[in-house]
């Protein structure tokens, strides 16, 4: 799989968001491009130590010693990306949510809610994505419709991307293991089987609001 980073809101768009919103929606969002990074950095880590290993294995003058290491490093890469896993589906899940209340508010031509001390885990949204992640479609105003057509098709794409992620991959599994960080221990994971799309596909979607959010609402005009 790619993982990206994704472009934060810019200082001439949403320029009608309130002050605290438009910093906590940055704050989101560079703290996810922070896990997205990690993320990548231990996805690498983990094909290195496999690369690593394959070669071990098509050559039988490797000692023990070699080999206790790299079963070492296995399980060390195995286990950070895990976490890392976490690490990011706890960042965007907050990310998407909040840009979600915005989002709808500023769809509907109210005033965008200020960030709450709630926090909503990745298994509350597992469980009640349509609840959490509601569909948002913008209208036309001091956008050109063509705009408004292309931001809400990549809205769309985007979250049905992330829903049918859950509904398709995701059945089956526990929705806690993307809760906490803690439950990754080497030999005592249960044996869970996280899906790094899952974050970045959430990421993704949160950063497509986030987007819309600055177009919809204010955006400096060059000159």
């Amino acid at each position: 799989m790619v993982l990206a980073t994704h472009q934060l809101l810019q200082p001439e768009m949403g320029l009608r968001l309130p002050m605290d919103v438009r910093m906590s929606l940055l704050e989101m969002g560079t703290a996810c491009n922070h896990a997205a990074v990690h993320l990548h950095q231990a996805l690498t880590f983990a094909l290195q130590v496999e690369s690593a290993l394959e070669t071990q294995r098509a050559d039988c003058r490797v000692g023990a010693p070699l080999q206790q290491v790299t079963a070492d490093l296995q399980r060390l890469a195995d286990q950070n990306f895990e976490q890392a896993i976490i690490v990011l589906a706890r960042a965007s899940t907050v990310y998407a949510v909040y840009a979600s209340q915005v989002a709808v508010a500023v769809a509907a031509g109210g005033p965008p809610p200020l960030p709450g001390s709630e926090r909503i885990a990745p298994s509350d949204l597992i469980t009640a994505a349509g609840m959490y992640l509601p569909d948002v479609r913008f209208t036309e105003g001091d956008v050109e419709s063509r705009v408004v057509a292309e931001q809400n098709a990549v809205i769309t794409h985007a979250r049905r991307h992330l829903l049918d992620l859950i509904t398709n991959q995701m059945q089956g599994a526990s929705s806690e293991a993307y809760d906490d960080i803690a439950t990754v221990a080497v030999g005592n994971d249960g044996g869970e089987s996280r899906l790094a799309e899952f974050p970045d596909a959430l990421h993704t979607y949160a950063s497509v609001l986030v987007w819309a959010l600055g177009v919809f609402s204010g955006v400096k005009q060059d000159g």
